[in-house]
């Protein structure tokens, strides 16, 4: 049993990343279901207004202001509580997503849908989608290291749920295709759980 416990996270990481490639090469514009989702999502728009306008006050907790400012908030507590090294795990997992979100836009070079205008500003490449990687980071990496374990599992499942939500606004504003909001989950799920990880190498994950 225990050769399979250490080598199913190492399967796992084996497979996110195989499915994150292939979302890379044949997801954008020219892939039909990517496509067909963001040419749906114009007309859901143009008849749901005031759906659309609660998805673009919510996709607004995804932008770095609010994503750090909580980030942060997390961290100092931590730190305030002495648990220095669950308070840099959640800075290494939640800087380390944003500035691999930055590296891979810029490689990839992936454009935006550009089917019709953007209901929100947009300026960076497509893919992944920053908002999917860096809410899963942020969000799970708080529930993790910040919540007491008594309320982990409810914690994760709410901050999994939230960037699911955050992250689903993308395409539906046009502004994503799916494949760069389904990578970008991955991305970010994975650098928080390599800080748990961490925590766990350090036998610190249930310090809270």
């Amino acid at each position: 049993m225990i050769p399979r416990i250490r080598i199913l996270p190492a399967l796992l990481l084996a497979a996110a990343t195989a499915l994150f490639l292939l979302l890379e090469w044949i997801g954008g514009a020219t892939y039909p279901l990517d496509l067909a989702a963001i040419r749906a999502a114009g007309p859901w728009r143009e008849a749901h207004p005031q759906a659309a306008g609660i998805l673009i006050l919510y996709t607004h907790l995804g932008s770095a202001y609010a994503l750090l400012t909580m980030t942060a908030a997390g961290a100092s507590w931590l730190w305030w509580q002495g648990q220095r090294a669950r308070a840099a795990a959640l800075l290494v997992a939640v800087l380390g997503a944003r500035i691999g979100v930055e590296i891979i836009k810029a490689v990839v070079d992936r454009a935006r849908p550009s089917l019709e205008v953007h209901p929100v500003v947009v300026h960076s490449q497509s893919f992944p989608s920053g908002h999917a990687a860096n809410s899963m980071a942020t969000f799970l990496a708080l529930a993790l290291f910040v919540a007491p374990e008594r309320w982990r599992r409810p914690a994760v499942a709410t901050a999994v749920t939230a960037s699911l939500a955050m992250g689903a606004t993308r395409p539906l504003l046009g502004v994503h295709w799916p494949s760069d909001v389904l990578a970008g989950w991955i991305l970010g799920a994975a650098a928080a759980l390599l800080g748990w990880w961490w925590l766990s190498r350090r036998g610190e994950r249930s310090a809270a």
